[in-house]
């Protein structure tokens, strides 16, 4: 039998292409050829062409073997999680250079992290095919805010039973494995809970995609044997059809190109992307708004947006190859410089405790009751709207919507999968938004 060969692709460069490349960055690294800036207490930093040169080839490395290694990037999201914790061990055993690891943190700081949301939060409302989203409002986004009303509440309840605690449960299980897939759990979240909290939560990041990484493993496998409990049973599970008593939506989306090489567009989309992060920071900083968060704010904006149809669909597109861009190109140096500013290694082994696994087992369970419960009675099939509406809450994003819907035999509610996953994640932080004040 004809194995398939592994094929390397670091920064979209070949292996003999991209290790000239990163023989001259490491060289420059750890000779001590790299360009420095002194900063105001003392610290010698990494100017940022040396720092981002670094962090994407060893963060690419990373990314890449974590895309190669096919249970870990299948199941357990990998691609995210190998730089996270990869950087992360280097750090600790004190293998990067202290001009690097400040040059990360001044990168960091100054407002790469920002770009990288803001460039994610508008494209992932605005690619959603508008059709989609007014069709299945009526029926749809019920069964999603059903299913994260229940795994919100399940998962307070099993923090209250396991005394990892209700508030834990909420914020730092159901919360990340809900919160729009791994990229919300790496950076939107930790962001949300810092501007809420008025402290840096970003150290939080491996902790939250720990847990939805769990979450994505638990959701594929509850897929597969809740899918076998209600096969037989025509009133909950649909075959695959999700509308019940005969009502067809034509919810097919239109195609939407996912980037261009017109470098205009693309600095259109960022452009709008900023744009809208900011004024979202300006709305969240009025007194009378300020209880709604800057990031709930930008979401908000963009679901205006997108639901009056202000805007032209190409420009929508701009936005979206923004955000193809920031996942692309960004992400390695995203994962690579959380790792690196606020990741400890040393705290990991207090995320693995048996009431944590408890508490996502029952919030992903209850994601699906939840779902399951509300979808039939909106007039949806029981199972299809659990495994659309809940279980693709509950994943690592893209990648965990086609293993949970492969494990489901339901690749053509795709669609569906995608609504959970971005707008699902958008509600999610503006439910975060209104409980942590409350509840903290």
């Amino acid at each position: 039998m004809k194995q398939n060969k592994i094929k390397f692709d670091v920064c979209n460069l070949p292996l003999k292409y991209f290790l000239p490349f990163c023989a001259m960055i490491l060289i420059a690294t750890y000779c001590g050829f790299l360009p420095t800036a002194k900063l105001a207490d003392g610290l010698v930093a990494s100017t940022y062409p040396g720092t981002l040169a670094f962090l994407m080839a060893v963060g690419g490395l990373f990314f890449w073997l974590g895309n190669t290694i096919p249970i870990v990037n299948d199941y357990l999201g990998g691609a995210c999680l190998l730089p996270l914790f990869g950087m992360g061990l280097m750090n600790h055993f004190g293998l990067i250079p202290k001009e690097i690891v400040a040059g990360t943190k001044v990168l960091m700081s100054g407002g790469f992290q920002d770009c990288f949301i803001g460039l994610l939060l508008v494209g992932s409302v605005l690619v959603m095919d508008r059709k989609i989203i007014l069709n299945a409002t009526a029926r749809y986004i019920p069964t999603v805010i059903g299913s994260q009303v229940f795994a919100i509440g399940f998962a307070m309840l099993a923090g209250w039973i396991t005394g990892f605690g209700p508030i834990n449960g909420l914020f730092d299980v159901a919360a990340p494995c809900m919160s729009g897939g791994s990229a919300g759990a790496i950076a939107t979240l930790p962001k949300l809970y810092t501007d809420l909290s008025g402290t840096d939560m970003m150290g939080e990041a491996g902790k939250f995609l720990c847990y939805a990484s769990i979450a994505n493993v638990l959701a594929i496998a509850l897929a597969a044997v809740l899918g076998g409990i209600t096969k037989n049973n025509r009133t909950f599970n649909g075959a695959g059809q999700i509308m019940r008593k005969g009502v067809q939506e034509d919810l097919s989306a239109e195609k939407r190109p996912s980037s261009s090489p017109d470098y205009k567009a693309l600095a259109s989309g960022l452009f709008m992307a900023f744009t809208l992060y900011t004024f979202g920071n300006v709305l969240g900083s009025l007194p009378i708004l300020k209880t709604i968060p800057a990031i709930a704010w930008t979401i908000i904006l963009c679901i205006i947006i997108k639901c009056t149809a202000i805007l032209p669909a190409e420009f929508e597109n701009n936005c979206v190859f923004g955000m193809s861009f920031a996942l692309r190109a960004m992400l390695p140096v995203e994962l690579a410089g959380v790792a690196l500013n606020s990741f400890k290694i040393t705290t990991m082994a207090e995320f693995f405790t048996p009431q944590a696994f408890i508490v996502i087992l029952v919030a992903v369970l209850g994601a699906f009751l939840g779902a399951f419960l509300f979808g039939h009675i909106t007039g949806l099939f029981g199972y299809e709207a659990g495994v659309t509406a809940g279980l693709c809450c509950c994943n690592i994003g893209g990648t965990g919507d086609v293993a949970v819907l492969t494990a489901a035999n339901r690749m053509n509610l795709l669609a569906f999968a995608s609504i959970s996953t971005r707008i699902g994640g958008a509600l999610m932080v503006i439910w975060l938004s209104i409980l942590y004040p409350i509840l903290h």
